[in-house]
């Protein structure tokens, strides 16, 4: 059976909005593989979510995104273009830490040709965060290429992003 994980991140009150949407993927999921993992915030922490995404031949992120460029200052490995998790278990859905393309990069290690999805968060698609100003076209485009980047170092074959509406 493919591996399939599901992570829902931190995301405050939206957060199980967020968890009913990754249910219905979940129940989808269900019929093709029984290899189902599921991570959702009050207890998606890093430490949880790198050893869950481990093989993944599917892995399905909704949660914040922190992206570059963006009008918070440099880009940082660190903490841009990756996940926003809880920074510790079973404290609420407002404890986000964000953990970046390097920690993906560097410690996820998904199946060969896996695929990666990427849902509600900013960034990812190349959008603003809510309420801001669409960003132009070169800037939506750097979004995209740099949310993508360490998915791909971690064996993703394709990367999808839908910054509105459900992926």
């Amino acid at each position: 059976d493919p591996k399939v994980v599901l992570v829902v991140g931190a995301t405050h009150g939206t957060t199980s909005t967020y968890r009913s949407y990754m249910n219905v993927v979940a129940a989808a999921a269900a019929k093709y593989t029984d290899n189902l993992v599921k991570v959702y915030s009050p207890n998606a922490t890093w430490d949880r979510v790198k050893a869950a995404a481990q093989g993944a031949k599917v892995l399905i992120y909704l949660g914040h995104g922190n992206g570059s460029p963006s009008p918070y200052g440099s880009w940082s490995r660190d903490t841009k273009d990756g996940f926003g998790l809880n920074k510790t278990a079973g404290n609420g859905n407002s404890n986000t830490k964000y953990w970046g393309e390097w920690y993906i990069q560097t410690y996820i290690k998904l199946a060969p040709n896996a695929v990666v999805i990427l849902n509600r968060l900013c960034y990812a698609s190349g959008n603003s965060e809510w309420g801001a100003a669409n960003p132009t076209k070169s800037v939506a485009r750097q979004r995209v290429d740099n949310y993508g980047a360490g998915f791909l170092r971690s064996g993703a074959r394709a990367i999808f992003a839908e910054g509105i509406t459900n992926a």
